[in-house]
């Protein structure tokens, strides 16, 4: 059954359901699901299984967490409203 349905989908013959699994975890985490929609869409009994598995699937958030600052000293108001805020 499994090669059969494989076959019909276009899977390479070598894919094996481990890996149609992993497959559909990047897609799910490239497209920008959390870790929780992931980890639901698997069954793992927790996000941490998800994030142990395919953490390193997940973005670097470097850059955007570089550009918060950088557009936060860009706009001195809105880092001083920021700061007040939190």
């Amino acid at each position: 059954m499994w090669r059969t349905a494989c076959r019909r989908a276009g899977v390479p013959a070598w894919a094996t359901p481990h890996d149609v699994r992993h497959f559909y975890a990047s897609v799910l985490i490239r497209s920008g699901a959390s870790v929780k929609v992931v980890q639901t869409r698997l069954g793992h009994a927790s996000a941490k299984t998800t994030l142990d598995v395919y953490g390193h699937l997940f973005p670097d958030e470097e850059d955007r967490t570089r550009a918060a600052i950088d557009a936060a000293f860009a706009n001195p108001a809105a880092a001083k409203r920021l700061a007040r805020d939190a």
